[in-house]
């Protein structure tokens, strides 16, 4: 029986693939403050494009045709 962590180990992945990969910060800390520059991007993500789901399942943006 090998050690867990090995790189051929499969119980590892296994494992991994139900808990996920450890939390490195602090889940109690304060959230951080966004910056306006990142506030700007996701508003202009969120009007000026349009999330759809191809035939193959996965989803994708197209902009928005522009009104006026």
């Amino acid at each position: 029986m090998g050690k867990i962590g090995r790189a051929n180990d499969r119980r590892e992945a296994a494992l991994l693939s139900v808990f996920g990969p450890a939390q490195v910060g602090d889940p109690l800390a304060p959230d951080r403050e966004v910056a306006d520059a990142d506030r700007e991007r996701d508003q202009a993500l969120r009007t000026e494009f349009v999330r759809v789901v191809g035939a193959d399942g996965r989803p994708y943006l197209v902009e928005r045709p522009v009104e006026g």
